[in-house]
């Protein structure tokens, strides 16, 4: 996507492989759009640095990304995701501004030095039965924001029955609300690589049975992969946050 793409809410859209959102490219999503991912080509959306998103739904008409499949047979890990990559600063155990995003090939990169970075909007979205776990430390979550600038909103999103974590934020200062994560396999809200954005009314739901073995927590939060002192440091701000049912361990 180059340009302005605007979906209508009268249509049901199938998404197959990676969707680039290319720099200059807007993909708007009226409320009440459904979007279903595909399950064996991996579907994911997926914003480079320059392109932007305007899921605008409501609270009586959201916008649904969920799986293909048929109901009855939906599960975790049907599809791949929505990656959000800006210019917003991070840090990186090299130093460097700029990192490769986990996932994709080919190689996308994120960050910069413009932390007011804006990459448009998610507002009232239902993300379902997504997030894939590839290989070690190689992930689609539910929602990655990879540098993502305040300048973005994104408030009243709802990540359910994930294969990976539901949030997870690659450094970026942007600010969320009204986020709700219900029974994703891995974590419910993952920080790294520098982020100092605000996370305020979150919601985390689990169910004692479903974790991977990395034990899967309420929150993970690293600085990078390397023990280092390279900023910006991760200091993000979580305020108001429910955490219900965490994994039993015998």
């Amino acid at each position: 996507i180059t340009t302005t793409v605007t979906l209508q809410n009268t249509k049901r859209y199938l998404m197959l492989g990676t969707i680039f959102v290319k720099p200059g490219g807007d993909l708007v999503i009226p409320a009440g759009t459904q979007l279903f991912g595909d399950k064996f080509t991996k579907a994911t959306i997926l914003v480079e640095r320059g392109g932007m998103i305007h899921a605008n739904g409501s609270a009586d008409a959201p916008v649904i990304f969920t799986s293909s499949q048929s109901v009855g047979n939906k599960s975790a890990g049907d599809w791949g995701g929505i990656i959000l990559l800006g210019r917003a600063r991070i840090n990186t155990s090299s130093g460097a501004d700029t990192a490769v995003i986990e996932g994709i090939t080919p190689a996308v990169y994120y960050g910069g030095n413009n932390d007011a970075d804006n990459s448009g909007v998610l507002r009232y979205c239902r993300i379902e039965y997504s997030g894939i776990a590839l290989s070690a430390n190689n992930e689609i979550n539910g929602l990655t924001m990879g540098a993502v600038g305040s300048g973005t909103t994104i408030e009243y999103i709802q990540v359910s029955w994930n294969g990976d974590d539901s949030f997870e934020w690659f450094g970026g200062t942007v600010n969320c609300k009204y986020l709700v994560s219900y029974i994703p396999v891995d974590d419910e809200f993952d920080t790294d690589f520098g982020f100092r954005g605000k996370v305020q009314f979150g919601l985390g739901v689990r169910k004692p049975s479903v974790a991977d073995i990395s034990g899967s927590t309420h929150f993970e939060s690293d600085n990078n992969n390397a023990p280092n002192y390279n900023s910006p440091r991760t200091q993000p701000i979580f305020t108001n946050m429910t955490s219900i049912g965490p994994k039993q361990y015998d």
